[in-house]
Formats: C-alpha cells, structure tokens, sequence
C-alpha cells in the first residue's frame, strides 16, 4: 500500500533574490553553495511531503546571469523578472507580481496539486497563499532563517503532527 504522503503533489515557487540576500547574511563566500542549499530542501520537502511536480525560481535578469547555469542544472524552471521603470523613472522589481500572477495561473491549471511552497519568508505572498487556500493547498515555506520568516506566513503553513510548522531552511553550505 503507497503511504498518502506519495500522493501528494507540491508546486515550488522560489523568489531567488530573497532567499539569496537573507542567506549570505551569515555565510563565507568560500562556502556558498546554491547548488548544496536547494538539493538539502528538495531532498527534505520530499521525504516529508511528497513528490515535487515543479520549481520555479523567479529571479531579475541580471541575476539571471550569474546563477542561471546552476538553477538550470538543479531543473529548475527560470522566470525572468526584469527592473522596470516606474512612473517617477525609478527602476522596480517586478519578481514579486510575476510569481503571484504565475503562481496563481499555475494553482489553478495544474491537476492534482495539493500543496503549494513558497520559496520567500516575504509577507507580500500572503495573497497568494490565501488564495490556494481556498482552492484546499496545503502551504509549505522555504526560508534563509526563521528570523527572516513573515509571521503572517508562517500562520497560513501547515503543521506537522508534533504542532510544528512545515517550514524549510535553506542554506546554501556544502
């Protein structure tokens, strides 16, 4: 008999940039591996959840540049999201809409999704969890550190049996 958790079908929506400025916080450039701190949440996201149907790290282009090649050998999915000029002239990130506008298309057009982890501990998210919560997801989060984690998100993440919330840090140490 396969165990539920098997059948489970999770969606992973990564906002690159923030995981990668929260994490370098605390961490020698000798050491930094994106490579080591994406297949250590893979790996546990899995175990504990279940199958992994989708990444898709969101990321500006000239970030694109330098990490492309890696996030494309882990088989990740790559949105660019490029710095656009706002109507005073200043230039705006537009990573944030791109993976609520996305991830949303994606949560609505993929069969089977039960779960949905949002890669950022940012709190702007929180509408997009919401609405996969009212489609039934279940909410995973991968964070740089729990210092870093949006208390608002972290509410809407589900619990393991023992109480504790499924949040994944993500180190990016080999």
């Amino acid at each position: 008999m396969r165990k539920k958790k098997k059948e489970n079908k999770i969606l992973v929506l990564i906002d690159f940039e923030n995981l990668i400025i929260s994490s370098q916080k605390n961490i020698e450039p000798i050491g930094f591996s994106i490579e080591a701190g994406f297949n250590k949440v893979i790996r546990e996201i899995t175990a504990d959840v279940g199958e992994i149907i989708g990444v898709f790290a969101f990321l500006p282009s000239d970030r694109a540049l330098v990490w492309g090649e890696d996030l494309y050998g882990l088989g990740f999915n790559i949105v660019l999201c490029p710095r656009v000029k706002n109507k005073e002239g200043a230039k705006q990130d537009t990573t944030d809409a791109r993976l609520m506008e996305l991830g949303e298309w994606l949560m609505n057009n993929l069969d089977g999704l039960t779960h949905i982890c949002i890669g950022s501990g940012d709190k702007d998210f929180t509408p997009l969890i919401r609405k996969a919560a009212l489609k039934r997801l279940k909410n995973l989060v991968v964070a740089a550190d729990l210092k870093s984690l949006s208390s608002e998100l972290i509410k809407l993440t589900e619990r393991r049996t023992d109480g504790s919330r499924k949040v994944y840090l993500f180190s990016p140490t080999e």
